[in-house]
Formats: C-alpha cells, structure tokens, sequence
C-alpha cells in the first residue's frame, strides 16, 4: 500500500512539473498575452492612465523563429538602448534601403542612385490607419457654401434638393494633425492634450466616404478635393447624364497654370439606387471607389503644401448622402520638426515607428551617448546606454568626497557611477533609430480586452 502511494505522488509531482515546463515553454515560444503601458500605438493599440484602458494583446513569438518580420507589422522587441525595455511598435523600415519622413508620409529608396517613392501601405493595414475626425463641438461638419436653398444638413448627412454645394467645417481651416482623431469616441473627452502644438500641421491625405443616393433628375454629383493650390474635383454623372458618361477627375493647379482630365469607367448613377462611395488623397495617388469598387486612380505630382478641403455638390434634382465620414492619414512627425529625417539601414536591422506619432519614443527620438571613463586602477571602461534628457539618463551628482560626478545607465542595464575628471571620452547624443533582428520577439496578433458594453468600448480585434 506504501508503494503505491509513493507511486502517485511521483506520478502527480512529474505531472506537475511537466505541465509547468510546458507552459513555460509555451509562453516563451509560443504565445503571450501582454498588457500595453502607453500610447505610443494609440489609437492602435491603447495604453492609457488617463483613461484606464490598457489594451491586452495576444503576442505569436514562434513565427519569427522561422521567419523574417514583414513590413508594417507590429512588432514586440528589446529596446536597443536599454534592453530592459520591452517594445511595441510596426514596422516601416527593412534591411538595405534608405527610409525618410517627408510633409508626413514615409519615402523609400534602395540607394542614392534611386529616387524616392512612397512607402504605401497594404489596403488590410491603410483600413486601419485612417483617422475618423474628432467632431468639432464648437461647429457644425458641413455648411451650404452655394445655392441650396432647399438643402437639410444633419451631422453626417445631408438631404440635397436642387443644385448646391457643401464644405466640410467651412469655417474651420484646413484639415490638420488633431491629436484625437482616430480615437474611440468613449475615449475622446476623457483624454487630455498634453502638448498645446500638436495638431498644428496641414494633412493632404484624406479621405470622404458615405452612402450615396440620387434623384432621376440629377445630372451629376460632384467630390473636390482641394491640395495647397491644387484641386482634385472628383464627378460622378447621375440618372439624367449622357448615355455614355464616366467618371472623371478633373486636377487643376492654380499654381502652374495647368489642367489635365483623367477618366474613369463609364458609369451613372441610378435613380433612387443607395451606393457606397468613396474618393481620397493617399500618398499621391488620387482613387474614387463605388460599392467598394475602384472606379479611377490616378497618380499626381507630390506638392509642398498640404491644406486639404472637402467640397461636395449636387447638380439637378437632387441626392441624399448619408453616413458621411471624413478622415485622415497618419502624418509622421520628424524629430524637432525638421523638413525631413532619414536614415540608412543596414543588413539585419529595422525601424520601427509608433501609430501615434506624436506622443511616441520610437526609432525617430532614440538617442545613445557613450562614456569612456578610467577606474581607480587604470583600466578604461566604455559605457554605452539610452541618453534621455531632463537629467534622466545621464543624471549628475556629486560621490562622497564631493567631487562633480556621472551617474549612468547603460543598454544592459548596469549602473555607472563615475567622476567627471576620470571621463576619457564623450560622445554627442547621437540619433540612434536602428533595431538588430536578434532583439526582435514576437508580432502582436490581436487584441482581446478591456470590453465595456456600457460605456460602447469593445477592444476586440485582429491587428494589422
């Protein structure tokens, strides 16, 4: 009867610690749940005190055991400059091409030889990253500019009768940079602008979408987009068109003195038929799209300026526009907001830049300064490590003989405690953006919690 006791407790004890191994075999290999801290992904990825979200995510870290990071995924990985530091950023720049921030958009070369191009986003990943625009209490969204007389406008739609035009937020200025945009309507009045200049810079690359639904005798409905001198004006010809009509953008530049015509499908509008529709500005590249169907493009010249509005007109009849929704494009920040900022990335390394640009440490802001300083003994010991300003890290102090000193902490974390007089060698905080490919960990999959039904907040979804 002893034996077999003792045999059960083996038995039970190998078990427990085979489940254990396993589980961590399977955290550490596998997949992890991960809790994420700050907002440098918002509205991504949420990480908020002042809101108390803080989003959990479900973390694949077999997958790059067998293969290389893709561009544009988000991905966890060791700081660089302080390996304690775990991080979550997407991934922009890949090994052996050269990467610029430019009036916002990201810009890609292979060498010097080449000219840059836009690094566009897939449609799975640019779905995503358009910014729905925070309301403006303070005005209505859009504002009869023409005619109209019989028009009715709601907060995102309007019932046209007659010919008119409506701008978005006529009064309002150009689209910019709103630090809110994007975010969870739950979230908005809950959350505080830290920094009075953030949403200061125009965004040329926007986007209008709705339900659309025209009367027999309207002629045509008309989009324009407007661009610093530029105008885009988006038509599509309604019931009483010409048999053979198309859509057509038409792209003035007053600037230039010029004008050119880019036709579509042929298509009309047909009466009393509800279509979705959508027209944008992404990347210099114009698009119209119709029941989810692209239906024009056309690729423009980049421009200096970027002040964006929004006018729509009804010819004829009239039409109903419904579930209108105006957003925006993620408009990159370069570090002390310079013209531009690039860098060079060599083999086995990445660059990784946060969604919420503005309030985000990532690869444009990481800065590393190394020491070289003598011990007691002679022997030089050189301490590279994360330079934070404010005298966070380097942080100076006095040792005990009263001597002016360093204290610092390096990328391995080890804390260096040292006199001025025994420095040998300083180097300038120099901009340090890079990511090796062995301090990449995993990619975040999804995001599973926080779920409040009362307060309309469901952080549930498929990251891409």
């Amino acid at each position: 009867m002893t034996g077999k006791t003792h045999y059960r407790w083996r038995e039970n004890i190998e078990a427990l610690v085979m489940a254990i191994v396993v589980a961590l075999l399977f955290k550490y290999f596998v997949l992890e749940i991960s809790k994420i801290p700050s907002g440098s992904m918002q509205p991504t990825l949420m990480g908020n005190p002042e809101t108390g979200v803080f989003d959990r995510t479900l973390v694949d870290k077999l997958s790059f055991h067998f293969r290389d990071p893709v561009r544009f995924e988000i991905v966890v990985f060791k700081h660089p400059l302080e390996r304690s530091r775990i991080m979550v950023k997407r991934l922009v720049g890949m090994p052996g091409e050269e990467l610029k921030i430019e009036n916002g958009d990201l810009w890609i070369r292979a060498g010097e030889s080449e000219s840059w191009r836009h690094l566009r986003r897939p449609a799975s990943v640019q779905r995503k990253a358009w910014r729905t625009l925070t309301r403006d209490p303070r005005s209505a969204d859009w504002n009869v500019v023409r005619g109209g007389k019989e028009w009715r406008i709601s907060e995102d739609a309007i019932t046209a009768r007659g010919d008119g035009a409506a701008r978005f937020r006529a009064n309002a200025g150009p689209v910019t940079d709103r630090y809110l945009d994007g975010y969870p309507t739950a979230l908005v009045d809950d959350i505080p602008l830290r920094d009075p200049s953030w949403g200061r810079h125009p965004v040329g690359d926007v986007r209008l979408e709705g339900e659309l639904r025209a009367l027999a005798g309207t002629t045509a409905v008309t989009f324009e987009l407007t661009e610093g001198q530029r105008v885009y004006e988006f038509t599509v010809p309604g019931p009483s068109a010409p048999a053979d009509a198309e859509v057509l953008v038409r792209i003035r530049d007053s600037a230039a003195s010029s004008e050119r015509i880019e036709h579509g499908r042929a298509f009309r509008l047909a009466a009393d038929a509800r279509i979705s529709f959508a027209l944008e500005n992404l990347d210099d590249r114009l698009a119209l799209e119709l029941e989810g169907e692209e239906m024009l493009a056309a690729e423009i010249a980049p421009s200096a300026r970027q002040e964006a509005s929004l006018t729509l007109a009804v010819a004829g009849e009239g039409a109903d526009l419904e579930e209108l929704r105006v957003a925006r494009d993620v408009y990159y920040l370069t570090p002390e907001d310079r013209s531009s900022w690039s860098v060079k990335i060599p083999q086995s390394n990445y660059v990784m830049l946060g969604d919420n640009t503005q309030d985000s440490a990532d690869g444009r802001l990481w800065k590393a300064k190394t020491y070289s300083y003598r011990l007691p003994e002679g022997t030089v010991v050189e301490a590279r490590g994360n330079y934070r300003e404010g005298n966070e890290n380097p942080t100076a102090g006095r040792l005990e003989d009263g001597a002016s000193a360093i204290r610092f902490r390096d990328q391995f974390g080890e804390l260096h405690w040292f006199s001025r007089k025994a420095i040998t060698a300083e180097s300038l905080p120099g901009n340090e953006p890079l990511v090796p490919r062995e301090l990449i960990l995993g990619r975040a999959l999804a995001v599973f919690w926080p779920i409040r039904p009362l307060d309309d907040l469901w952080r549930v979804g498929w990251l891409h």
